[in-house]
């Protein structure tokens, strides 16, 4: 029962946490206009996040090895709690620039550690867990734009009102870790990769990580662009990226019940077949961009829950393991869409599913040779 009660609760927290990662885009003029700054200002607020993100998983991986894990999400929460009800009453760029900055390194570190807690609590059985863990995840990103325009419509104002609705709903989360047992890291009696093999295959599993979660950020942070630039009217583009996260988590809530017939591993080759057949149907066919998006989110949607829970049955993830994984997926949110920008500047919106098709080409071969050097164990 206690089981039941503890993987409930990481699941809500997981709802708010999706949020506060998805609050940011559909706000962004909310902010501008909040600090009388130009869009291109404050953009900025995105490295701000990006940047906490990187260094709240290096202090996580660290803290969750010395910290009972709910104390650490306790503090975590409280501080996320706390950056959601200032946002509105920012006055400067840099109060905002510090305020997700603050929220980027609470959200990695929950997000982290809400994967620790249910990888401690279920162990061997955890992959289906986790995928429900980041379907929660994924609703809460695609609730957060509803939850602005509610907040505008009950309040007749702006959008601030909607970051307090969040964090009201986070609120109620410390109370309930605080009373429940954190889940223990236990050492394995044998890894399954041998010592001396160790850092190899976790280098590899970082690799295909970093990759991974590149193409998706590119995706959900440049379809609508690249669908704007290549003649589609403003307000259909924005849909796209609601289309992609909609089919991410349908695929998510089904690839629940399919891990129950199939291996992470075999996942994994399947969801890449789809990413790649996707990349593939924008350069040489006449599909829909609706179906592209639908089509890629489903390629996307269970590839990081099984990954992740595959890197954990081939070696145990503990925190400062789990904090490097995190810190990569930082990474790979920054590196591949920074570098989207310039060049479909040098080289045309064309250029687009090109770099979309090298990503999967790369996710696929660091994932072969990650399941080569662990083929048999």
């Amino acid at each position: 029962m206690k089981e039941i009660a503890r993987t409930a609760l990481y699941c809500a927290m997981f709802i708010a946490v999706g949020a506060v990662a998805g609050v940011l885009g559909p706000s962004l003029i909310y902010l501008a206009d909040l600090i009388d700054a130009s869009v291109a200002e404050i953009s900025i607020v995105f490295s701000a996040r990006a940047i906490g993100n990187i260094l709240g998983a290096l202090l996580a991986g660290r803290m969750f090895d010395r910290w009972q894990g709910h104390h650490y999400l306790i503090l975590m929460l409280l501080l996320m709690i706390v950056g959601l009800l200032l946002v509105p009453f920012s006055t400067s760029l840099t109060m905002l620039v510090v305020l997700f900055f603050l929220l980027g390194a609470t959200e990695v570190s929950a997000n982290a550690g809400g994967n620790m807690m249910m990888l401690w609590l279920h162990k061997d059985k955890v992959g289906s867990y986790v995928t429900i863990l980041h379907l929660c995840h994924s609703a809460g990103a695609m609730l957060a734009p509803l939850i602005l325009v509610f907040a505008q419509w009950a309040t007749g104002q702006t959008y601030g009102a909607g970051y307090w609705m969040i964090a009201i709903y986070a609120l109620l989360l410390p109370l309930f870790l605080w009373k429940q047992p954190s889940p223990t890291f236990e050492v394995r009696a044998s890894e399954v990769v041998p010592e001396t093999k160790q850092k190899a295959t976790f280098l590899a599993f970082l690799t295909a990580m970093f990759l991974y979660v590149g193409f998706e950020i590119t995706i959900a942070g440049w379809i609508s662009t690249y669908a704007v630039l290549s003649g589609e009217d403003q307000n259909t583009a924005a849909i796209l990226v609601t289309w992609f996260f909609v089919s991410l988590s349908l695929g998510r809530l089904f690839s629940v019940f399919l891990l129950r017939f199939i291996t992470p591993g075999q996942g994994i080759y399947g969801l890449l077949l789809v990413s790649l057949t996707g990349s593939l149907m924008m350069i040489f066919s006449d599909v829909s961009l609706v179906f592209i998006a639908l089509w890629l989110g489903l390629g996307c949607s269970a590839f990081f829950p099984m990954l992740f829970s595959f890197g954990n049955s081939i070696m145990a993830l503990n925190g400062k393991r789990t904090g490097y994984v995190f810190v990569c997926c930082g990474l790979g949110a920054l590196v591949a869409p920074s570098l989207t920008g310039p060049i479909l500047e040098a080289f045309s919106a064309s250029a687009f599913p090109y770099l979309l098709l090298a990503l999967v080409v790369l996710i696929t071969l660091s994932w072969q040779r990650l399941a080569v050097m662990t083929r048999g164990r």
